[in-house]
């Protein structure tokens, strides 16, 4: 299975954005230098299988099983929690940030077409 590059664009336009606001890699939660995708899907795939750990457990009856499954879900989910928490304080930090004097957005202020994804 080819996985989609889905935290690329989000990876790129953070980065440069950061560089623009002279923000340091060591003022940011991200290392943007990392593939954030691989990061993603392997605590994704981690959730994934420990979530069948936790199937056959139950459907043995094996509640010691299952709760040790349960540890290990919370601590996946933590990190995936974790991971877009890290994400939205770089975009927190970056744009409001004093280190870039951003204009005011005017009142009803509507992206215009040419920036909205097709």
């Amino acid at each position: 299975m080819i996985k989609p590059n889905l935290l690329q664009s989000i990876k790129k336009a953070l980065s440069a954005l950061a560089e623009k606001c002279n923000f340091t890699e060591d003022q940011l939660a991200v290392d943007y230098s990392l593939d954030l995708d691989d990061e993603l899907y392997d605590e994704l795939r981690k959730l994934g299988l420990i979530s069948q750990t936790l199937q056959k457990a139950l459907a043995d009856g094996d509640m010691i099983a299952v709760k040790a499954a349960l540890i290990m879900s919370r601590i996946y989910t933590m990190n995936l929690r974790n991971f877009f928490s890290d994400i939205f304080d770089d975009i927190e930090s970056i744009g409001w940030s004093d280190n870039y004097s951003w204009p005011e957005i005017p009142e009803g202020y509507q992206l215009p077409e040419k920036y909205l994804p097709s």
